[in-house]
């Protein structure tokens, strides 16, 4: 019984793939077909396919950190250095993620993220179309002429990621999914409209709304565009001098959220809104669920507020690490060593800061929940980084 087996164990090895002869099509057919990890592993670490300007031949994943520093990428991020870090993680993702293989073991419905799997399909039957058309029997000049589709592909991946990062980098408006009668109407809400009163507020305010009909949503978006200009964020220097915004605001926004800091308070809306909009935070701070990232917000405001405010307690507690803490609502971001602003201002502050500076009773709210500090670092932050300052 031990021979047999033995005997067995030999035979499933000499049947496993030999992937270091596989060509990139071969490679890609098991990765989509077979969800074959060995396979995606030969191509990540074995397969310098890239090529970039006088560089040697890449890895993919030197490749895409080539992209991601080079100057034109800079600008289809709009100069926003998160946003191109999101966009090279996203990119990364699409083509070394396959987030099937762990449902089973994860307790959390959040998203896995990209299935790479989609990716290489893509790629896979595309090249084999060409490929054919081509008719080359050179073993060689196939290889060469799919790592070129492959690498086309990548840049392509690349730019629609930072465009997508763009999109969600923008605080001050988001795309809210009004479902009504099985149908789905993606609306642009400004970010400060309160998760759970988006719907209400559309209700109310849009009459006889009709999914299917024609132009409906172009329609819908005007009447909300009409209703709640869309906010920007307004530099110190177009303030006057008293320190009131010389623009008009929208009256009825602010209103809703008035009302709702005054029955709720200032943490529990802030907490309530990242968590309805948890899709536009980081990947790890995702990962903590709904409600867990409620809990770190509150649990942040009211060090805060009694100040005895300790990063390392956060840490410790929700099991992240410092460096994604301190990126989300750390506490020693104000001043660099040599006495600067620094450049990079944590999620959590910089969301809020605007429109708690925005109006004397949300002034005073911040005030009261020990936050007004870190709003006056965001505004000097901003300040310093203005026209008139560069």
């Amino acid at each position: 019984m031990k021979t047999a087996t033995i005997d067995s164990l030999l035979n499933n090895q000499k049947k496993q793939p030999d992937y270091k002869q596989m060509s990139l099509l071969e490679l890609s057919g098991h990765i989509v077909r077979n969800s074959d990890i060995n396979a995606l592993k030969e191509l990540h670490d074995n397969r310098s396919l890239f090529h970039y300007k006088d560089d040697p031949p890449l890895l993919m994943a030197d490749y895409i950190l080539k992209l991601k520093q080079s100057k034109i990428a800079n600008q289809w991020c709009g100069h926003d250095s998160m946003v191109l870090e999101n966009a090279y993680d996203l990119t990364m993702a699409k083509f070394l993620n396959t987030p099937v293989e762990c449902r089973d073991e994860c307790e959390s419905d959040e998203t896995q993220g990209p299935d790479c799997r989609y990716y290489y399909e893509a790629f896979y039957d595309y090249a084999t179309v060409k490929l054919e058309a081509k008719s080359s029997t050179n073993i060689i000049e196939v290889e060469l002429i799919a790592a070129k589709m492959l690498q086309r592909m990548v840049m392509r991946h690349f730019y629609l990621s930072c465009l997508e990062c763009k999109r969600q980098g923008q605080k001050l408006v988001r795309r809210y999914h009004w479902k009504l009668n099985g149908h789905t109407l993606a609306v642009w809400l400004p970010t400060e409209m309160p998760g759970n009163r988006c719907r209400k507020w559309l209700s109310d305010n849009i009459p006889d709304v009709d999914p299917a009909r024609p132009g409906e949503r172009n329609r819908v978006q005007a009447i909300v565009n009409r209703l709640l200009r869309r906010p920007r964020i307004v530099p110190l220097y177009e303030m006057d001098g008293k320190g009131k915004n010389v623009m008009a605001r929208p009256t009825s926004l602010y209103a809703i959220i008035e009302e709702d800091i005054s029955t709720k308070g200032l943490a529990e809306v802030v907490a309530d809104e990242k968590a309805d909009n948890i899709e536009q935070q980081r990947s790890a701070i995702r990962q903590l669920g709904r409600y867990k990232l409620k809990v770190l917000i509150l649990g942040v405001f009211d060090c805060l507020s009694c100040g005895n405010y300790e990063a390392a307690n956060f840490v410790t507690k929700f099991s992240l690490s410092k460096a994604t803490f301190s990126r989300f609502a750390g506490c020693r971001w104000a001043n660099n060593d040599n006495g600067t602003v620094a450049d990079f201002i944590p999620d959590l502050w910089r969301n809020t800061a605007h429109i708690l500076a925005s109006d004397p009773c949300f002034i005073q709210m911040a005030q009261e929940a020990g936050v007004w500090k870190r709003v006056c670092q965001v505004l000097d932050a901003e300040k310093l980084r203005s026209p008139q300052n560069d």
